[in-house]
């Protein structure tokens, strides 16, 4: 693309160097390779997303309920195109820019998708909803120090409870018995498609939403090995399919 500017995509980093850890920053991650876009990633901390939000006067994405009080949280991606000079935060807001910016690349909301791509990705957290506090404990095994740190007592204020109940026998078990019947929910999505992508034989954004999930899994979880071969196979099958699309190089 000649005269392209790569893009500036930020993203969250984790204990092993130039590897993603987020799933939802995976998501954008994906998108931009998929397309073809040129760009270049930032990592912010933990710590540093507030002030970046704060530096660029830039709304919250999302509405936590925290102790009973609906508050405004910061979160990644983020973009930033030196092309048009905007800032794009949310990565569903993302994938749409992309394509509506750069419609000569492959879409990831094809073919007026975006509606029913968006109830995809509502449908898609709540089933996953309920390993929430598994997949907190277990991923923030792989953060660095500073947002380690971070990560423990934000969530731990979030959910209500103290950290160490997290993984808690008792949960663990129940919230692993979720994340399998969440895999059994996807499944029965995915088995009502003619192609091994949820559109059929392309790849879209409601892919990428689930397969940064299950690459997640492979990095943070050592159960993967039982996880990938759960459903027939199709986790495993996904992860390879989408892998050449996690360019993780830039």
């Amino acid at each position: 693309m000649s005269g392209f500017k790569p893009i500036i995509f930020y993203d969250i980093p984790c204990v092993v160097q130039g590897q993603p850890w987020s799933p939802n920053t995976m998501k954008t991650r994906y998108c931009l390779t998929f397309k073809g876009l040129p760009f270049q990633t930032v990592w912010l901390e933990f710590p540093d997303i507030k002030p970046f939000y704060e530096q660029h006067s830039l709304a919250p994405t999302t509405l936590l309920d925290i102790k009973g009080t609906p508050t405004p949280v910061d979160t990644l991606p983020i973009i930033m195109d030196p092309n048009t000079n905007r800032l794009i935060t949310d990565s569903f807001a993302i994938a749409q820019y992309l394509d509506e910016q750069y419609p000569d690349t492959p879409k990831v909301l094809p073919n007026s998708t975006a509606a029913l791509v968006y109830v995809f990705q509502t449908a898609f957290r709540n089933a996953i909803m309920g390993a929430s506090l598994l997949a907190c404990f277990r991923g923030v095994q792989k953060l660095n120090p500073v947002s380690k740190e971070y990560y423990i007592r934000t969530r731990g204020e979030q959910f209500g409870i103290p950290w160490e109940q997290f993984a808690s026998p008792e949960k663990r078990e129940e919230q692993w018995n979720a994340l399998r019947a969440a895999c059994d929910t996807m499944d029965g999505w995915y088995a009502m498609s003619s192609g091994q992508f949820i559109l059929g034989d392309t790849p879209c954004f409601a892919d990428f939403m689930v397969a940064g999930l299950y690459k997640w899994i492979q990095y943070c979880f050592e159960e993967w090995e039982e996880v990938k071969i759960w459903n027939g196979g199709r986790w495993r099958r996904l992860v390879e399919a989408t892998d050449r699309y996690l360019d993780c190089s830039k």
